[in-house]
């Protein structure tokens, strides 16, 4: 029998997947979109993702456990639903490469600026092989431990608090978004959320014990906060036009660490993200490999893994450079911020659907 997760991994999982390569640049993506205290802005859409969360969790009561494919597949034939997954597996594939891609890339911008990152990417899609080769409760034990290697960051911010002042906030709200307000700009900020959907692939991996979405609600929260403590730190260190100008505000934070024993510990800290970066690349591949998998079960071990892996690698040819990354990145999270509304609201659709017609899945354990 295999092993189940429990709401301690579930919860840091959910929490290292929703830790993406955002959060060096979310001060800055809330100041050019939100404005002045754009904090709450940032709380606010957390309050919307945790009712996305919400979408899912009425799936998973409705289907009683069952997994979104068994759901689907009782409601239409194989034949409709087999390209759709193809279609949902490349774009997780897609955005798992550009995520991983784009670290690179700026990694290579601190410390590496005459290696080609394609060297360095190579040897990151190895580690994800390593990674995907796993059950997904191996991938939630590398979570855990990934999570205490790089949580302690977040006390790095006591070392701007003798430089920072709360007059630096403004008594003015969503004042000078220099990019204007509108749907899509908010949607900007929102995308640095993304990873929470993918607890819907958790769904056959849990007993009613592991309590799943109690650990997706508390990891989306407690991610939430430690990225507000930055976002906290940032505005009340920097000025507002300042935070504008910075590329990458956070790293810019660390820079201003001086420490007797340590010299640049924006490049040691930023090297430790790498870890948050894998499990957020590995769990797009994984909801990838999930829907192949569904399309080829008779496949060897390995193999399906292997093909995830290598279009992995060559899809992190297509951004040559950090503009065109961010540019790619920007756009499939936005895709995958609509996928992550549309999906259960199409399950909770189709449950309904199956309830009238007596077909209701029951995978409860």
């Amino acid at each position: 029998m295999k092993e189940k997760l429990n709401v301690f991994h579930i919860t840091l999982l959910i929490y290292m997947t929703e830790m993406n390569i955002t959060l060096f640049s979310l001060p800055r993506l809330i100041a050019e979109n939100i404005g002045t205290n754009g904090w709450i802005g940032y709380l606010a859409l957390a309050v919307i993702a945790s009712f996305n969360i919400f979408l899912y969790w009425i799936v998973y009561r409705m289907g009683r456990g069952a997994s979104v494919f068994q759901i689907m597949e009782l409601a239409l034939p194989k034949a409709i639903m087999y390209p759709v997954y193809w279609a949902l597996a490349i774009f997780w594939i897609f955005t798992a490469s550009f995520l991983g891609k784009n670290f690179f890339l700026i990694f290579q911008m601190l410390s590496f600026q005459t290696t080609n990152p394609m060297f360095i990417f190579l040897l990151f899609c190895l580690m994800v092989f390593a990674l995907l080769i796993k059950d997904i409760y191996g991938i939630g034990k590398a979570a855990t431990v990934f999570f205490f290697m790089t949580f302690w960051t977040v006390g790095l911010t006591v070392y701007q608090f003798h430089d920072w002042q709360i007059v630096r906030f403004t008594p003015h709200l969503f004042q000078a978004a220099s990019q204007g307000h509108s749907f899509r700009n908010w949607m900007e900020v929102y995308t640095t959320y993304m990873g929470y959907e993918l607890s819907m692939f958790l769904f056959p991996h849990v007993t009613k014990k592991s309590k799943l979405f109690l650990g997706v609600f508390i990891g989306h929260w407690v991610i939430t906060i430690s990225q507000l403590i930055v976002i906290l730190t940032a505005f009340g260190f920097f000025s507002f036009h300042q935070i504008e100008s910075l590329l990458y505000p956070v790293i810019d934070l660390l820079d201003f660490i001086e420490m007797p024993f340590i010299n640049r510990i924006e490049n040691l800290v930023f090297s430790m993200f790498v870890f948050a970066n894998l499990i957020v690349t590995v769990m797009f591949c994984y909801a990838a490999l999930s829907a192949i998998k569904q399309t080829c079960p008779k496949v060897k071990p390995n193999r399906l893994e292997f093909v995830v892996v290598t279009m992995l690698f060559f899809i992190g040819y297509i951004p040559k450079h950090l503009r065109q990354s961010e540019v790619l990145l920007r756009k499939v999270l936005y895709t995958e911020a609509y996928i992550a509304f549309i999906i259960p609201v199409v399950l909770i659709l189709v449950l309904q659907y199956l309830k009238l017609k007596g077909k209701v899945p029951n995978n409860e354990s």
